[in-house]
């Protein structure tokens, strides 16, 4: 027999030089799809021979309060812009909405659609909680059957058996009609997911399907320790079903054998209050949402009613070092119509990308790319005529994302894009601020 002792070594040696030569060569850009970061095995090691900040700017990540002057108007800009004309999508109709709740009982929705930046429902869970705290409300609005990032949510706990067929922007070879979070789900026959209350119990819990050939269509609840098959509503192309009959719960888990039955997700929330729904989807540049049929959007909005969409993109945009977004520039256009038509009457709020870093003579400084992209994205605002806040500005501008990894206090992880929770609570808190500020004007 052969001696294969040395294998082990040989292999640990081959993988060793594949990835300095990964380290040190660029890798191809995906056009549109741009979520990876460059392999460098040596990051850590270069990081500790680095300065820990590059510019005095970088030093301090408090908001600049620099002004500048537009149309003869003097503008802070870390406020947010309202580019509307008509006064019924204007961000103060919102804010009206808004304050009525302090006045009488009512509910606020928010629609937020964004990609990596927000998955997890870190930012989102960090803004809907503060703003829960002064209007009022109790739960975190629609959840998915299935995700990615499960393990990560911060709201509640939630766990599923990985056994859901998932339908998305990438695989959808059957062209099933997605939900507004880019997703469809079936069983495979023995599908279920669980979700549980952290801190007060769920007040109200809704399910929201298709239409299936198999009616009536059923699934199962546990609400508690106590089952109940359950028959879901089947009269429309989006169809919502009450699975908890108003009696708060701490934990249920829904099970479905049907493997013909659409499945959207779930919405916790009470008949009062705030609520924000997070719709993250990774990799998602912005273009990937016009895949979203017209009537499952008006469909949903007919159970939601939303009071104000967030559209936020743009980490997936930026191509290491690459100014050019002509590309991106006119997907914008058509999302921010598509927003508009689907949803008449509603304010929309575009907010810019947040810092990108980028790899500069081995130390870490803002993309090229970020102030072009975060220029064109205040003058599609502009054009297209919806409100406008330039996030990248408000969290301190050039660097951020540099000082924000490597300060004393970390606030971002070191693929020097995305926010870890300390960074989450302090952006939620950022945009509290000049949301309430923006209701004040």
């Amino acid at each position: 027999m052969n001696n294969k002792i040395t294998h082990p070594v040989l292999i640990i040696w081959f993988a060793i030089i594949i990835l300095l030569l990964l380290s040190v060569v660029k890798l191809p850009v995906i056009p549109y799809f741009n979520s990876y970061s460059k392999i460098d095995i040596l990051q850590d090691i270069r990081a500790q021979n680095k300065k820990p900040v590059i510019t005095a700017r970088a030093r301090d990540t408090s908001i600049n309060k620099k002004v500048f002057t537009t149309a003869g108007n003097i503008i802070d800009s870390s406020l947010i812009s309202d580019y509307s004309d008509d006064s019924s999508v204007m961000m103060q109709a919102f804010f009206k909405k808004l304050n009525n709740l302090k006045l009488a009982k009512g509910k606020v929705r928010i629609a937020y659609f964004g990609d990596s930046f927000i998955e997890g429902d870190y930012i989102t869970g960090e803004l809907r909680d503060k703003l829960q705290q002064i209007y009022g409300g109790n739960g975190v609005g629609f959840v998915p059957l299935q995700s990615i990032v499960a393990d990560d949510y911060v709201s509640l706990k939630f766990s599923n058996n990985t056994s859901w067929a998932d339908y998305n922007f990438h695989y959808n070879p059957q062209k099933y009609s997605l939900g507004l979070s880019g997703h469809v789900f079936y069983s495979k026959g023995n599908s279920w997911s669980q979700y549980g209350a952290l801190n007060k119990k769920f007040a109200s819990v809704n399910l929201y399907t298709g239409k299936t050939k198999d009616t009536p269509a059923t699934i199962t609840i546990d609400r508690d320790g106590q089952k109940e098959d359950i028959t879901v509503n089947d009269q429309s192309f989006i169809n919502q079903t009450v699975l908890n009959g108003g009696t708060p719960i701490s934990k249920f888990k829904l099970s479905c054998t049907n493997t013909n039955l659409p499945l959207y997700g779930i919405s916790i929330e009470d008949s009062t209050g705030v609520y924000i729904d997070n719709y993250a989807f990774r990799g998602n540049t912005g273009l990937l949402s016009l895949e979203i049929p017209d009537d499952v959007i008006k469909n949903f909005n007919g159970y939601f009613k939303y009071d104000l969409i967030i559209v936020h993109y743009g980490l997936n945009a930026i191509e290491d070092g690459k100014t050019n977004f002509e590309w991106f520039n006119r997907g914008m256009y058509k999302l921010l119509d598509k927003v508009k038509s689907d949803y008449p009457g509603v304010p929309v709020l575009l907010v810019s990308t947040s810092d990108v870093g980028y790899k500069h003579n081995g130390e870490y400084i803002t993309d090229p790319g970020v102030p072009v992209l975060v220029k064109m994205q205040n003058e599609i605002a502009k054009k297209s005529k919806v409100a406008f806040w330039n996030l990248y500005y408000a969290i301190g501008g050039e660097n951020t994302i540099t000082n924000w990894v490597e300060g004393d206090t970390v606030f971002a992880y070191r693929d020097y894009t995305h926010v870890n929770e300390r960074g989450a609570e302090k952006v939620a808190g950022i945009f509290l601020d000049k949301l309430l500020q923006c209701g004040k004007n």
